[in-house]
């Protein structure tokens, strides 16, 4: 991510008569131009930058582009340029068709690219017919691509806001092959925290937020993880205004082993009982977030103090 966001800040920083010289080249020399400056890996990133780079092209520049794809269709930088340039200067439905054609295009030939994973290839603006070509051609390749795991980890990407329950089934079919990432539990946990538990109705949320601390406890393989989990969890249920499920998160978090378990737990259910009006509940999480048992994590982290400062 920090490697991104120096790119980004680079490719944004160019100067006037840089940018100029780009536009005045041929447009395939921009692709050039990412690998002089060491972009071959990985993918993910140079899939952004040339989306971000299609937002600034001259409207010539694109036409440019679209000959060049009539002569070599499988040119895929010219086509992410394009789909950048449409999605931020597209105007009228021939532009939006052209869009459309170009993302259809990605998914149906090159499900596995990691570009297909972007906003810019899972939803296409004002475009309610494209956009149900694109799921047809999700479920497709799911038929299509049963065993390919970067087809999955983009198909998941796509049907984790559209279809929660989908997005479920791909995360432990993910996990069954990446038994070891930590990608995976924390992927399922923000989907169970966006929409709950798909297919599953429990209406009171501290029972809620248990099960799906089991369920992606069973994900979590790494010792030290399932450790820290509750804490996590806790931490995120907090920072929603979920206090039900933070509360419950936390107190499971206190039976943990995990070195901060102590100071943590005790600081999130002591702000929640700040929230709550509840102030000697609050005073005593304070005392306790302190006491002897939080000693090695204070000898080496020091005291949490957000709670004495609220």
């Amino acid at each position: 991510m920090r490697l991104l966001i120096a790119i980004l800040l680079l490719t944004a920083g160019l100067n006037a008569a840089g940018r100029e010289r780009l536009q005045r080249e041929r447009p395939s020399s921009v692709a050039n131009a990412l690998d002089a400056l060491g972009l071959l890996q990985p993918e993910s990133v140079r899939s952004i930058l040339l989306l971000h780079f299609g937002k600034s092209l001259l409207r010539s520049k694109a036409g440019e582009l679209e000959a060049a794809l009539r002569k070599d269709p499988n040119n895929i930088d010219d086509r992410l340029m394009l789909i950048g340039y449409y999605t931020s200067n597209g105007h009228g439905s021939a532009d939006r068709l052209r869009l459309r054609s170009h993302v259809l295009w990605m998914i149906s030939n090159h499900p596995e690219h990691a570009s297909t994973a972007e906003p810019s290839l899972r939803d296409l603006p004002d475009d309610p017919e494209g956009n149900s070509q694109i799921l047809q051609l999700w479920k497709s390749n799911l038929g299509s691509y049963p065993n390919d795991l970067p087809v999955l980890k983009n198909a998941e990407k796509f049907f984790f806001g559209k279809d929660p329950a989908e997005a479920d089934r791909l995360i432990h079919r993910i996990s069954e092959r990446e038994p070891d990432s930590s990608e995976w539990p924390v992927e399922l946990a923000h989907l169970y925290r966006m929409f709950g538990i798909p297919g599953e109705k429990i209406d009171n949320p501290a029972e809620r937020a248990i099960e799906e601390y089991r369920r992606v406890l069973e994900l979590t393989k790494n010792p030290a993880a399932r450790e820290a989990l509750p804490g996590e969890m806790a931490d995120a249920a907090f920072r929603i205004g979920d206090f039900p499920a933070a509360v419950e998160l936390a107190k499971i978090y206190l039976e943990s082993s995990d070195r901060p378990a102590v100071q943590r737990a005790n600081t999130i259910l002591g702000r929640i009982a700040l929230r709550t009006g509840d102030l000697g509940d609050a005073r005593q999480y304070l005392l306790d977030s302190a006491n002897p048992a939080a000693a090695p994590d204070i000898a080496l982290s020091g005291p949490t103090l957000v709670l004495a400062k609220e």
